[in-house]
């Protein structure tokens, strides 16, 4: 199983967003594969990345071990996120 490297951002309303920082290369340029609960799977573009402030521990455990839970390799087996919020794209 692969580590995936993870940021969470906090959109104007309020919601995690999930960045899968490594995914430049399976998406559209300049975009990075995001994961929202709402929104489910979509690509967001590094400016708007950028613009968001980064989420905190509390606020994005839940997320985090949401994906972990889905993406897994079958049940008893996540799919191993390692939170990584200073490779988070910053201006």
């Amino acid at each position: 199983m692969a580590d995936y490297r993870v940021g969470y951002l906090v959109e104007d309303c309020g919601n995690v967003l999930a960045v899968f920082l490594d995914s430049a290369g399976d998406c559209n340029p300049g975009n990075l594969l995001s994961y929202a609960l709402l929104g489910e799977h979509s690509e967001a573009a590094v400016d708007y990345v950028r613009e968001r402030p980064l989420a905190d521990e509390r606020q994005y455990q839940e997320l985090h071990a949401y994906l972990g839970r889905r993406y897994g390799d079958g049940p008893g087996k996540p799919l191993r996120l390692v939170v990584d919020q200073a490779g988070v794209p910053r201006r």
